[in-house]
Formats: C-alpha cells, sequence, structure tokens
C-alpha cells in the first residue's frame, strides 16, 4: 500500500511556543480559544489561567480582548465560552475548503447505502477535527457534527492519519503525545501499531467502540494532490454483524471512495 508521498513539515505540529522576542499575545489568544470543546463549552477565568500557566493578569487582559471581539462570551456564572465570531470564521473556512465541496456528495449517498455515519477529517493538533459529517436518515448524529474533536491516538481515524505520515513528522507526533499524557501515550501503542499493520495490508483500520458502546468504525487516509491531509472515516452501530460488514464491505468501499475524492481534487484549479 502506497503512502507517505508528502514532504515532512515539522513545524506543522501547530504546538509550537514563540520564541522570547516574538509578541505573543495572539498565539495565547488562540491558545485560549483551542481550549474549548463541545466537551467542555464553558471555563472559568481561573481554569484558563491554570490550563496555559497565564499570570492571572495576563489572562485578563487576554480573555477581555476576545469578549470586546466577540471570539469569546461570559454567561451568568461568570464562566466563559466562544462567541458568534469564533463561528462566523468556521463557516467561511467550511465553505472554503475544496476538500468539503468535493467530499460531500460522496459521503452523504455511502452514508445513505450503508446506513452508516461518515466523517471527513484533518489533524488539528494533537485531535481529529470533523470537518464534514454525513448521517443517514433517521439516526442521530451522535455528537459528531462538524467541529467535534477525536483523540488522535484513540481513533481509528487517528490512526489511520499517523500511519500516513512520514516517519520523521510521525515520530514528532508520537513524542508530542507523550509529552502530554505519557502514561495514556503508552497504553495504546499497541493498537495503533496494530492499525498501522492493518493498513498495511488493506488500507483502512477497524476499531470498536470508538465513540460510544457497540459502535465500530473504519478509517483511510484521504490525499490531498498526494498529501496526507485527510482521514475519511464510516461508523457503524450494531454489533458482530455489523463489525464484519465494516471490515469485509464497508472498509473496502471507504478505500475507493476515498480515492475518488483525491482525484476530484487533482482535477481543481491548484
Amino acid at each position: 500500500m502506497r503512502r507517505r508521498t508528502a514532504e515532512v513539515n515539522p513545524s506543522a505540529l501547530g504546538l509550537e511556543t514563540p520564541s522570547g522576542g516574538q509578541v505573543n499575545s495572539l498565539q495565547r489568544g488562540l491558545d485560549i480559544l483551542h481550549l474549548f470543546d463541545s466537551r467542555e463549552p464553558l471555563l472559568t477565568h481561573a481554569e484558563i489561567s491554570t490550563r496555559l500557566g497565564l499570570p492571572r493578569t495576563t489572562a485578563s487582559k487576554l480573555i477581555a480582548t476576545l469578549v470586546d471581539a466577540n471570539f469569546l462570551r461570559q454567561d451568568a456564572s461568570g464562566a466563559y465560552g466562544p462567541d458568534v465570531a469564533c463561528l462566523a470564521l468556521g463557516r467561511v473556512v467550511k465553505r472554503g475548503l475544496p476538500v468539503v465541496q468535493a467530499a460531500s456528495p460522496q459521503m452523504m449517498r455511502f452514508a445513505e447505502e450503508f446506513g452508516v455515519h461518515v466523517s471527513l477529517m484533518a489533524r488539528e493538533r494533537l485531535q481529529m477535527l470533523v470537518l464534514e459529517h454525513a448521517v443517514p436518515s433517521g439516526l442521530s448524529h451522535l455528537g459528531l457534527a462538524t467541529g467535534a474533536l477525536a483523540p488522535i491516538a484513540r481513533s481509528a481515524s487517528g490512526r489511520a492519519y499517523l500511519w500516513a505520515q512520514k516517519p520523521a513528522l510521525q515520530a514528532e507526533l508520537f513524542e508530542a503525545l507523550k509529552d502530554v499524557s505519557a502514561e495514556g501515550t503508552h497504553k495504546y501503542m499497541p493498537g495503533i501499531y496494530a492499525a498501522f499493520q492493518e493498513l498495511e495490508e488493506r488500507g483502512f483500520c477497524f476499531m470498536a467502540s470508538p465513540v460510544t458502546r457497540q459502535s465500530n468504525s473504519v478509517a483511510t487516509p484521504l490525499y490531498d494532490r498526494g498529501a496526507p491531509t485527510y482521514v475519511l472515516a464510516a461508523m457503524s452501530l450494531g454489533g458482530n454483524d455489523r463489525e464484519r460488514e465494516l471490515i469485509d464491505e464497508i472498509g473496502p468501499r471507504l478505500l475507493q471512495v476515498s480515492a475518488e475524492i483525491s482525484r476530484d481534487l487533482e482535477r481543481l484549479p491548484a
């Protein structure tokens, strides 16, 4: 199975700290926004300050700036959460991504044909971010709408992404994961390497219960002009019957759809 055709860009981890000579207020402001997700939509001033290791006065200035610009709002309890400016930016980004436009129709057809959730994902720091999500008629979203995050080491999409990268970038990501949670990374490494073996053999990997009990998923890299930038994942609810269907039918078809979307992207203007 061909892979890792893109050049390594070590600075692409998105975890860099600005050098001492740089004005890093913008970086710190972005770091604050990165703290929020669907599991933690609200954070207190103290939580923001503690998690980023910022002095209270610095955190206060940054939060005030973000509130003034409508990137953060304060609720009745005094906690902060993302505001409308974040939504506006997200909508613009999604509309402007060629991969979303190319993938959406095929994702919806795939979801309806097999009765599975289908997600288009990309790496955001050490997590996988849902760019687009297709749900077959009659099924709930399970919290997997655009903007949802999945741990890169503990999801089929994250493991497919890691496998597709060149060894140097792969190693940097593993080191970053160890820095964040050495125990957690060590625990999941056998599963990651097993997924790598599956990807070598089949072109996709399988994972049980990535979101809820009785859920199973498969994922495969999606290449944009030779770069393993995205991942296409399908998830189903059910027992062993659905597991076999994912491996024997849905996974191989997902691999084909990923290749078709990649060819569509190659035909678009660079």
